[in-house]
């Protein structure tokens, strides 16, 4: 679970392995990816199978680093001992792999107004599930137990851990504020398909897609064909339109998974407002197109913040334009950018264009 709103279902990459185009012949060559304890898969054009997997190994040993530098659930790993640090009031030097982490956070944090915050790891780890399923039959707390974490999430609120609360000396890091806790979760899987297609080019490499759990970054064609990639609608099982024609450019769709409590029959998501500290409630699904995988990871998770209402107007102001967002109601909206590119499924209804 601790991945799993990240890089989505193995349904969906399946699915995708499908929609794509990837059909067997003697110019496409798929094979699958082992990263971050789940298969991604990369295709490749006019390269031998033989090769191609040579090509695969590297590329896995190349992204191997990205789990010991950016994941909290790698007990020795290096966001873990850094995150002990900065709740101890200690500093830390880091890596130069971390130290360009979490500049691109703070980057991404002044970009989307404070709303991608990837310092609140806190309140994230307070609406973690104790169950494996996607709906739990109870809170992950007793009541008892409930009331204090409420409180505890309180007091997280007031004390508005955020990027801005780091200090940076060259590689060494501290925090004005001991209630950080750096939580890269929803940067990685966009910088893994970044880096993995950065990877590739510098190999000379230049036709590949890398698919990670539905989400897909590209580079050149599908020999004499574009890439074309899937939008999945918000249970990730089913696709509702296509986009063609994507050369260096990546698709992320973040889904928000239901996880269901036994108080008062309310549905939570895993995404939190760390304003309030609250999961949130309207928006489902976001897919944002963006040359970036990275940002497109990130700027999806804002726009399920954001909500139905603002949604648009933070997308204007971040200066991303190709958009597509599905609410809990089943409504589908769509930016003009993405309006203009985008191959509907037949029979798919409700959808609203947002100029």
């Amino acid at each position: 679970m601790k991945y799993k709103h990240v890089i989505g279902s193995l349904v969906t990459v399946i699915t995708l392995f499908l929609v794509t185009g990837c059909e067997r012949n003697e110019g496409l060559v798929e094979d699958r990816i082992n990263v971050h304890g789940t298969f991604g898969q990369i295709t490749l054009v006019d390269m031998p199978a033989e090769k191609t997997s040579e090509i695969v190994g590297a590329v896995e040993k190349e992204l191997e680093a990205l789990d010991y530098i950016g994941y909290t659930f790698e007990e020795q790993g290096e966001l873990a001992q850094l995150n002990e640090a900065l709740g101890n009031g200690r500093s830390m030097t880091v890596s130069d792999g971390m130290l360009e982490l979490i500049k691109d956070a703070i980057g991404l944090f002044n970009a989307s107004g404070g709303l991608f915050n990837p310092a609140a790891g806190q309140l994230t780890a307070f609406w973690e599930f104790r169950c494996d399923q996607d709906e739990c039959s109870e809170s992950p707390y007793p009541d008892v137990v409930q009331r204090l974490v409420d409180k505890q999430i309180a007091m997280i609120v007031r004390q508005r851990p955020s990027m801005d609360d780091l200090i940076i000396s060259g590689n060494r890091i501290s925090s004005r504020n001991r209630l950080v806790r750096l939580e890269f979760g929803d940067m990685i899987c966009g910088l893994t398909l970044d880096k993995g297609i950065e990877y590739l080019k510098s190999i000379g490499v230049e036709n590949a897609m890398i698919s990670i759990g539905g989400n897909v970054r590209t580079t050149g064609t599908r020999g004499d064909h574009d890439w074309w990639v899937g939008i999945p609608d918000a249970s990730g099982e089913h696709f509702i339109a296509s986009i063609e024609n994507i050369d260096d450019y990546s698709v992320v769709t973040v889904r928000a998974f239901d996880k269901s409590f036994g108080r008062q029959g309310r549905v939570y998501r895993h995404i939190v407002d760390s304003r309030t500290g609250q999961p949130v409630e309207d928006v489902v699904s976001v897919t944002v197109m963006h040359d970036s995988a990275l940002t497109a990871n990130a700027f999806a998770v804002t726009l399920h913040i954001a909500g139905i209402e603002n949604w648009k107007k933070i997308a204007d102001s971040m200066d991303v334009h190709k958009i597509l967002v599905i609410t809990k109601d089943g409504t589908i909206y769509t930016s003009l950018a993405m309006e203009n590119i985008i191959h509907w499924k037949q029979g798919v209804e409700n959808q609203h264009l947002v100029p």
